[in-house]
């Protein structure tokens, strides 16, 4: 006979909920995507790349690593197809990832990782800005870097890309010339940040863009201008709400090693300041020297050789500029040299020769450090953005006023690099390692990454690798004893505050630099002949992967994929014990080496039979060590704890992994085990127990109750706000009302319940002063296990009181009568910063399962007064069905088990006519239950 039970599921796909780099079960609530996160799209992926992982930041994936996630017959076409098919895992259409560089005159398509000995490329990166309606998104970037060998694996993907919910706007908009009140906005916000006085503002460049953030902010997507304010010598970056000129972003474009009473810095030769170091005769590179109307450049060393025709003696003059740099001194001429000479000569020409003169020492210091430092970029990747290309880059030395005397820094616009003359106790800062800290800056801003501490930290890394030591900016006070800062040091990273050295921008450069020095000295012992250029050109290719400003440990990741020859870096790499171990000592550790790989050729179940028959194919393989045949496990917990099942072994270290009997319904956490010819048992998840797998026992999906607001099933609405009551409407679109409403609706239908949906001029369509409460229809769920899912917007962001109102979800078993709390959502929180999430809750977690269910959503604004938007979409009741014929399970909850035997004797004996159906424990339908209905329950029992 055939026994139907209905048992509750929360939402459609429960085998994987990817938090972090783990997949956890999530006792209680069962979340479903998000508008920004897109689980789905996740869970997808992560389902043909079981071995990938993710790293996040701010909620956002950062970077997904690990195996080779895509493959082509050309190395764009492999991450072609990365984008086509996978961007919806960063919350972004494909449509709107532009093959186009974050850097003006970059490249799209960029080599990394040149190698001397071969002449080649070990990998090619594809570089995509993001864009909407071909606006481009504010320093939102994906950049994916292919091994360039057979199949082009794609290795690693870095992200920071923006989910913008569905933004909207028309071409007039987007279009539209920057108003000038928000010109005025820009000037004015910029000359209350300059450091200059008295000086002019002026708009150099403006771009319209979507603002939605910037590295760990997020903000909800706008029409914005992007300005360039110049005052004198100062540079600010300004970003304005285009409709209103709000300043949504300010960020400083001069990059200095500030002097604020107390600073070191670095010398002439070696790593000190001129008054600390001797200087030393040294060949000046690519420098133009003329003999009449014949010139010729100087190679690396200095050399030179002229076409000259002639015997006569002529004088051979040079000035300090080359092919690369133009020395520029605010204090006076730029040194002009000459030596007359009989041809062939030698003709020596001498800059600095008497070396008594500050300003002459710092030209020459100029000009020297910034060839050392742009060879240095150049010999790791030849082919770096723009900088392979540059020539005439601007060396200002000598620089008084403004922000001088005793600094530095580099100028974006400019794209120039600046120093100061000695004054005031400092020195003079055109030396060595505080201009190779400038440079470094500019290696970062054509690598189209941010600046800030990451910036901070690449310029000391800069020095550190050039000079070979951990001090950086030795001198920089006047006293040779002590250093600016020293890469040598103890810094630990810290998620909240940067580093344990500080948070501001040069304390937590320090983090970065400390990792790369504790590394160095890692491969000093290993590598000890060229350590250095192993080192080097990682710290140098990984610039091109970064994003943002900040040091996280994602950074290591760079590292180890770059030092990686196989295309999976979880198996190690060349040197990841030194990489590792360097970055661990600064709490910045990769990620941990599997021992053995398990793989899923079928995939893991969303969902089991009740009754045992669901196996899983299993396929165990070496990575570090050897899977020892047959110790493969299965786990599995439906409540009441693991439980170990030995999987069935086919051959050598490839099993079925067959899933117990459950009860329709329970929700199953599991994870594998093998063990080791290294003496180790791994698991999968690396870190089970305490991240598993879930997936839910049943044969089938119904959808008891469900609701898209397209049509009205009878939901009320009673309010005591003065303003803002739920209204069944299609959202307002962002581009008319930006101001936590949402912009459109959860699930792509077009309605859903929002609070206040009408758009005056000031977009004031919030809950004002009091609650709106929206109530449901009654609804039956009376199964047990019955869940309810609903989507959810709360924003409590905007206004003068942000983060402080809560929105209050109640249910009922007896159709309102009494209400019981299901959730509330803040005060604060990332789920009161707008978007849409689907949650899920087991409604006899809460109250009785009857057919008397309610469920009500209440948003208030109360004392003090803030901004409060809320919507709510898609409301469903959502079962397992469980239709499979299950002999002998007589009181269908899917199995054969003490439960059906104690029925069995309660209707031994003859069953009362009419005879059958009237004895459901007659499995042998003779009209009696006896002993041989006893045997035939034995046959078929399952727990």
């Amino acid at each position: 006979m055939v026994n139907r039970t209905l048992c509750a599921v929360g939402v459609v796909g429960l085998s994987l909920l990817v938090v972090g780099t783990s997949v956890q079960s999530s006792p209680g609530t069962l979340r479903g995507a998000t508008a920004v996160d897109n689980t789905a799209a996740r869970n997808q992926f992560l389902m043909t790349n079981q071995r990938t992982r993710f790293a996040e930041r701010a909620g956002r994936i950062n970077r997904v690593y690990g195996p080779a996630f895509s493959h082509g017959v050309t190395a764009a076409a492999s991450a072609e197809s990365f984008r086509l098919n996978h961007a919806e895992m960063f919350g972004v259409p494909a449509a709107d990832l532009v093959a186009v560089s974050a850097v003006p005159g970059g490249e799209h398509v960029q080599p990394i990782m040149y190698d001397q000995a071969t002449g080649t490329y070990r990998f090619t990166g594809f570089f995509y800005t993001q864009q909407h309606q071909g606006v481009p998104v504010f320093r939102a970037v994906l950049k994916l870097l292919v091994r360039n060998e057979a199949g082009f694996p794609l290795v690693l993907a870095t992200a920071d890309l923006r989910d913008l919910g569905g933004m909207q706007f028309g071409p007039q908009a987007a279009g539209a010339p920057m108003q000038p009140a928000a010109v005025e906005s820009a000037m004015q916000r910029a000359m209350q940040l300059t450091f200059a006085e008295g000086g002019v503002p002026d708009v150099a460049s403006t771009r319209r863009v979507i603002f939605a953030g910037v590295d760990d902010m997020a903000a909800e997507p706008r029409l914005a201008d992007e300005s360039i304010v110049e005052i004198d010598e100062d540079r600010w970056l300004i970003v304005t709400d285009a409709a209103t000129g709000q300043v949504l972003y300010e960020e400083h474009m001069i990059y200095t090693i500030d002097i604020d009473g107390t600073v070191a810095g670095q010398a002439t030769e070696g790593v000190g300041t001129d008054i600390c170091e001797a200087e030393v005769l040294t060949g000046l590179p690519y420098v133009e020297v003329t003999a009449g109307a014949d010139s010729a450049t100087t190679d690396a060393n200095g050399n030179f050789t002229i076409p000259h025709d002639g015997v006569a003696e002529i004088s051979v003059v040079a000035s300090i500029t080359g092919t690369y740099f133009n020395i520029n001194d605010a204090s006076g001429p730029v040194e002009v040299v000459f030596d007359t000479i009989t041809p062939p000569g030698p003709a020596t020409i001498v800059f600095n020769a008497p070396n008594t003169d500050e300003l002459i020492r710092a030209q020459v210091n100029g000009y020297l450090g910034a060839n050392v430092v742009r060879d240095f970029v150049l010999q790791h990747n030849p082919s770096y953005p723009v900088i392979f290309l540059q020539e005439d880059m601007q060396v200002n030395v000598n620089i008084v006023g403004g922000i001088c005397p005793g600094n530095a820094f580099y100028s974006p616009g400019e794209q120039s690099i600046n120093f100061c003359r000695a004054a005031g106790g400092s020195p003079n800062t055109a030396w060595t390692s505080v201009i190779y800290h400038e440079y470094g800056h500019h290696l970062v801003a054509m690598g189209g990454s941010g600046q800030g501490a990451y910036g901070e930290g690449m310029g000391d890394v800069c020095s550190v690798l050039i000079l070979d030591d951990p001090r950086i900016g030795l001198g920089f006070f006047g006293n040779c004893a002590g250093s600016l800062r020293n890469a040598d040091n103890n810094c630990l990273y810290l998620p909240a505050g940067c580093s344990t050295c500080g948070s501001a921008i040069h304390a937590c450069g320090q983090l970065l630099s400390g990792c790369v020095w504790s590394t160095r000295n890692n491969l000093l012992i290993t590598e000890p002949t060229d350590y250095l250029d192993i080192l080097s050109a990682l710290a140098v290719n990984a610039v091109l992967l970064h994003n943002g400003s900040s040091i996280t440990p994602s950074i290591t990741v760079d590292y180890l994929t770059l030092d990686d020859d196989d295309a999976d870096i979880l198996n190690g790499t060349p040197h990841y014990a030194e990489i590792n171990n360097g970055f661990s000592d600064h709490d910045m550790p990769g990620p941990e080496i599997s021992l053995i790989a398990f793989a899923f050729p079928s995939g893991l179940p969303e969902m089991v039979a009740p009754d045992g028959t669901t196996s899983v194919p299993v396929e165990i393989s070496p990575v570090t060590e050897n899977p020892i045949p047959g110790t493969g496990k299965l786990f599995v917990d439906s409540g009441g704890g693991f439980v170990e099942i030995a999987m069935d072994e086919i051959v050598d270290n490839s099993y079925d992994a067959v899933f117990p009997a459950t009860a329709c319904g329970s929700v199953l956490s599991f994870y594998f085990s093998a063990d080791t010819d290294g003496g180790n048992t791994a698991t999968w998840p690396t870190d089970a127990p305490f991240s598993v797998f879930t997936t839910i026992s049943g044969t089938g999906l119904l959808v008891t109750f469900s609701d898209d607001f397209e049509s009205d099933l009878g939901w009320s609405v009673s309010t005591t706000a003065l303003d803002g009551p739920w209204e069944r409407a299609v959202p307002i679109p962002h581009s008319t009302c930006l101001r936590g409403n949402p912009g459109e609706d959860a699930d792509g239908s077009g309605m859903c319940y929002v609070t206040d949906n009408a758009a005056p001029a000031n977009c004031n369509t919030d809950v004002d002063d009091g609650a709106t409460t929206l109530t449901s229809p009654i609804m039956d769920a009376t199964v047990p296990e019955t869940f309810v899912t609903y989507w959810r917007w709360y924003d409590n962001t905007f206004g003068n009181a942000p983060n402080q109102d809560t929105f209050l979800v109640e249910v009922s078993d007896n159709g309102g009568s009494t209400w019981t709390t299901l959730e509330i959502v803040g005060p604060g929180g990332p789920d009161s910063n707008g978007g849409w999430i689907q949650v899920s809750y087991r409604v006899g977690d809460f109250v009785a399962n009857t057919s008397q269910f309610r469920i009500r959503f209440t948003a208030s604004d109360t004392d003090p007064q803030s901004v409060v938007e809320a919507g709510v979409d898609g409301v469903e009741l959502t079962v397992i069905e469980c239709d499979e014929d299950v002999f002998g399970d007589l009181d269908g909850d899917g199995i054969v088990g003490i439960n059906d035997f104690l029925r069995l004797l309660g209707e031994w004996g003859v069953c009362p006519k009419p005879c059958p159906p009237s004895c459901m424990a007659d499995l042998d339908d003779d009209c009696n239950v006896g002993i041989n209905d006893f045997l035939l329950l034995l046959a078929n029992w399952t727990l």
